[in-house]
């Protein structure tokens, strides 16, 4: 039923120009009627599917009668729902035994439209379009006959005006501005170019040590025994084969004499030790003087007898 009713808002909009437009809604157990008309043209819609009460068993729709619409010389019917082309339409009133009321005069201005049923449904239009005469078409007063399943009455005929107000055709909405462009986002910035790596320090070169050059240094001379003084007495070296004896004089001074070892007509040279002179001292000699003292004549003697 809306969407009808938004179709004929269109329709009433799109004849503004020409005729005023208006419209009534009647409800009657849950079954909506709407009437518009412009001028001579009267538009009748009945939207049953929901219907109820009395009419929750009514199955078709047999006959409908319009009064109080005022005068016209002649009416023709130029849409009707499906099934409805063939109805036939008369100048009396409906009642309970179909289009067979009040006068034949069209003065009475009332018309009835019956014939072979019709199921019930939303969006069954009807249209009525008068000539001659007057029409009143504001408030039109309607009946309908509603039949069950075996074409018997069933419920009220309604028989209610409908109640006609002005149609407000609004205007259509002005588009929506088209939405803004999103703003570009900004570009990011460039990351920076990373920085150079720092060269590499050359790491320092190893010169290579030279060899030491072995030097040739001559052997240092052995270092001279000291003299010291002989102890006084006699003292004994030892020899390989026989012991020499050293008779120490009694003057310090004088040379001691070695006697040197019998041999068989060879002549050897004699070593004379000579006494030197030491000043005095009051420092007492080392005990390993004499030891050395000795050691050094016991390789003399030896030396002598190699010799030999």
């Amino acid at each position: 039923m809306n969407l009808s009713l938004r179709k004929i808002a269109v329709a009433l909009a799109a004849t503004a120009a020409f005729a005023p437009a208006q419209a009534g809604v009647l409800t009657f157990q849950d079954v909506v009627f709407t009437t518009t008309w412009t001028s001579n043209v009267l538009t009748l819609e009945i939207d049953a599917a929901k219907r109820s009460g009395n009419w929750s068993s009514a199955a078709t729709l047999g006959a409908l009668s319009l009064k109080d619409i005022g005068s016209f010389q002649s009416v023709t019917v130029s849409s009707a729902p499906k099934g409805a082309a063939g109805w036939t339409l008369n100048a009396r009133e409906l009642n309970a035994r179909g289009c067979a009321g009040g006068g034949a005069s069209r003065t009475t201005t009332a018309l009835c439209l019956s014939g072979t049923p019709v199921a019930l449904s939303d969006n069954m239009v009807f249209t009525f379009t008068f000539s001659g005469g007057a029409p009143d078409l504001d408030e039109p007063h309607l009946k309908v006959n509603f039949l069950d399943a075996s074409n018997n009455k069933v419920g009220d005929l309604l028989s209610k005006k409908i109640v006609s107000a002005p149609v407000v055709v609004a205007e259509p909405a002005p588009a929506p501005a088209p939405a803004p462009a999103p703003a570009p986002e900004p570009a990011p910035a460039p990351a920076p170019a990373p920085a150079p790596a720092p060269a590499p320090v050359p790491e320092p070169v190893q010169v290579p040590v030279p060899a030491p050059v072995p030097v040739a240094t001559s052997p240092e001379p052995a270092a001279a025994l000291p003299a010291t003084s002989p102890a006084s007495g006699n003292t004994t070296v030892p020899a390989p084969e026989s012991q020499v004896v050293v008779n120490q004089p009694a003057d310090p001074e004088a040379p001691v004499q070695i006697p040197a070892p019998p041999a068989a007509g060879v002549t050897e040279p004699v070593l004379v030790l000579q006494p030197v002179a030491q000043p005095a001292s009051s420092e007492v000699p080392e005990p390993a003087m004499p030891a050395l003292l000795l050691g050094g004549l016991a390789l003399m003697g030896v030396a002598l007898r190699k010799r030999r």
